[in-house]
């Protein structure tokens, strides 16, 4: 145990009063320090110490100070003789404690299920809070053991019915998929695959944990059981489902069984909604990445090709000096080909629009491929903010949403929110000479571009929580 005192503890509680000192006063010399020590750390924490050691240094050499005797003279206190034990039941009398009753015991009990178990302390913490609830009513009460045992039976009855209450609050379609989730735990929706990783940022690792927060929000789980018990319940039960096997699940009571794993799935929600987050982030970088690196590497080998462009520039303006009436095929072509002077052209095109190559490359991955993730991505997220400055985005999802399952390729333009939303530099990409907008190359520049933008910003983005902040917020969407 911590054995120092704060300045203001150790006069607080370590200070003998006149009635203390004569109290100790009228013992002999040998115990008194002993005596004293035990009357302060029992006035202090509900509870007798069993040696020395349990003493806190400064406060015994407080009481040593006051009583006008060396602290070591508490080596010779046996704690645990015969006189130890009479003087602990001459310091209940002398501080007017009474054993405790059996009212006081029930008192105690709905106290400790009431105001304790809901907070999901340790065990050790809510046994310190039951000995200063004794101590506050003057009550000794019964040995450390059996005070364990009355709170160890509290919070296991509370467990219990906060499990019970979980199941029962479960609709008849969450059961048969809960009960289905444990007896295959190997499918896509498996009790095994719900505890998996979400992997790397991947295509098909994003299509996976789209797919297990819309079996999550398909169960309509009782979130608000999780707000109604402190966090810590969560934690242990979060803790204890992750490492357990299906078989083990299996051998659980079914409403037991089922309420574990519901609330295990109402906080493995949060951390998928979380992970997808992250996975959408590290694509749009990838795919700008390497995007950028094709392009990029395309300019290095033209450059590579037309090496030396100084010196044919040279030979050629010499070339058209001495022959300034000849043919374009006859004098300059024999100095530099016409591939050769088409590369020259292209690496001159490709320094000019670096940008437009690269969203045209990003648009070929994004249409070929990432695409696919789309409507599974809007189906389990919903993005929400107070803040104005984010409102044309949230208006450019809300038509992507609506416009997922259409077939048209270009839309109007007065139909689609534009500003602030498309950066000038990519309009040319997303709106074609006709004004139309061109919806995949709308959808790659709001997803990789506003949207990515904004939730890496530090705390821009949060699981919604209930909170009214004026941040960009993330939250699984409502089934």
């Amino acid at each position: 145990m911590d054995r120092s005192i704060p300045g203001g503890d150790l006069i607080g509680r370590w200070s003998l009063s006149f009635a203390d000192i004569d109290f100790v006063n009228s013992k002999p010399a040998l115990t008194r320090l002993g005596l004293a020590a035990q009357l302060k750390f029992f006035a202090s924490l509900g509870f007798f110490a069993i040696d020395p050691g349990s003493i806190p240094t400064d406060g015994l050499s407080y009481l040593a100070e006051q009583l006008g005797v060396e602290a070591g003279e508490i080596a010779g206190y046996d704690f645990s003789s015969r006189t130890a034990r009479r003087h602990c039941a001459e310091i209940l009398i002398h501080l007017g404690y009474h054993r405790m009753k059996r009212v006081d015991r029930a008192q105690l009990t709905e106290w400790i299920a009431g105001e304790l178990c809901p907070g999901g302390q340790s065990i050790n913490a809510m046994l310190e809070h039951v000995f200063l609830w004794c101590r506050d009513r003057r009550i000794y009460g019964p040995s450390r053991k059996e005070l364990e045992r009355v709170v160890r039976s509290q919070r296991q009855d509370y467990l219990d019915t906060w499990l019970i209450g979980a199941s029962d609050r479960l609709s008849s379609d969450a059961v048969a998929l809960l009960e289905a989730s444990l007896a295959d735990p190997d499918s896509s929706t498996g009790f095994n695959r719900m505890k998996g990783d979400a992997g790397q940022a991947t295509l098909d690792n994003i299509l996976d944990v789209t797919e297990k927060l819309a079996f999550i929000q398909r169960l309509d789980l009782p979130h608000d059981l999780l707000t109604a018990t402190g966090k810590p319940w969560v934690d242990q039960i979060v803790r204890r489902v992750a490492g357990e096997k299906a078989s083990e699940m299996r051998r659980h009571a079914p409403a037991r069984q089922l309420g574990l794993y519901a609330i295990y799935l109402m906080s493995r929600e949060a951390q998928l909604t979380d992970a997808m987050i992250d996975l959408l982030i590290e694509t749009v970088h990838k795919i700008g990445t390497r995007s950028k690196r094709k392009v990029v590497g395309d300019i290095a080998k033209d450059i590579e090709r037309v090496y030396g462009k100084e010196r044919l520039l040279v030979e050629i303006a010499s070339a058209s000096i001495n022959e300034p009436s000849g043919r374009i095929c006859d004098v300059i072509f024999p100095i530099a080909g016409k591939a050769k002077l088409a590369a020259i052209v292209k690496e001159s095109h490709a320094k000019g629009a670096l940008d437009r190559r690269i969203y045209k490359v990003m648009r070929g991955s994004w249409a070929n491929h990432y695409r696919r993730m789309l409507p599974s991505l809007l189906s389990v997220l919903e993005f929400r903010s107070n803040n104005a400055v984010w409102r044309p985005v949230l208006a450019a999802l809300d038509w992507i949403r609506s416009k997922v399952d259409g077939g048209c390729r270009f839309v109007p333009l007065q139909d689609v929110p534009i500003d602030e939303v498309i950066p000038a530099r990519w309009r040319s990409s997303v709106i074609d000479d006709d004004g139309r907008v061109n919806r995949i190359s709308y959808e790659l520049c709001v997803l990789t571009g506003s949207v990515a933008k904004i939730v890496k910003l530090e705390h821009a983005w949060r699981r919604l929580d209930g909170r009214n902040d004026d941040g960009f917020q993330v939250a699984p969407f409502p089934g």
